[in-house]
């Protein structure tokens, strides 16, 4: 896709995205409140700039779209939604079947889900969570396994570089918990916005 289609079809799935996460939200008795503008916003900006770049995949504006509203509600309410995790993976796998790259996508979302299960499982849960897991499976569907690693890669980047500097800072100590959805949120927008990146 071109910018201004990129652009268009990013503000359309944000929106998709954050009604199914105000709905699950709503099952669980939990308030999310308003998508934030500026949000939006960001996340239709970031798929122009990367439609005018070279284009942009339709799996990638999911990708874009899902991890922009995930990071949101992890930061308000501590959740990253089934239906949301949900509805990228099924998406991004739609689109690669229909692109005739279903193996790469399948193999993207094993990866990536699988290296952050692997990780919750040895840290016995603490830090990662079943939803950043889910989440990670849909950006390795999207974004197939290089993207995703650097994805999830500069997300733990950002994530440790704020937790070092809030202990630093004395605002956490040890043993706090960072939800790490935002910082997959951010992660995810390096790495479509990285030279070379195959979209």
């Amino acid at each position: 896709m071109t910018p201004l289609p990129a652009a268009g079809a990013t503000l359309l799935a944000t929106f998709a995205a954050w009604e199914i996460a105000r709905r699950a939200a709503v099952a669980r008795g939990v308030a999310i409140g308003r998508l934030p503008v500026g949000v939006l916003t960001g996340a239709a900006a970031l798929a122009a700039f990367a439609g005018a770049r070279g284009g942009i995949a339709v799996a990638t504006v999911a990708v874009v779209a899902v991890a922009v509203v995930a990071g949101v509600t992890d930061a308000r309410c501590g959740a990253i939604f089934d239906p949301l995790t949900r509805a990228l993976v099924a998406s991004a796998l739609l689109a690669a079947a229909v692109d005739g790259t279903l193996a790469a996508a399948s193999t993207g979302a094993v990866a990536s889900g699988g290296a952050l299960l692997a990780l919750r499982l040895c840290t016995h849960g603490r830090g990662i969570g079943l939803g950043d897991v889910k989440l990670a499976a849909g950006i390795g569907a999207g974004l197939g396994i290089a993207g995703a690693a650097l994805a999830l890669g500069s997300a733990f980047v950002l994530g440790g570089g704020y937790g070092a500097w809030l202990l630093a800072t004395r605002r956490a100590g040890h043993g706090a918990r960072l939800r790490f959805g935002p910082f997959v949120a951010a992660g995810t927008g390096l790495a479509v916005l990285a030279p070379g990146f195959a979209r």
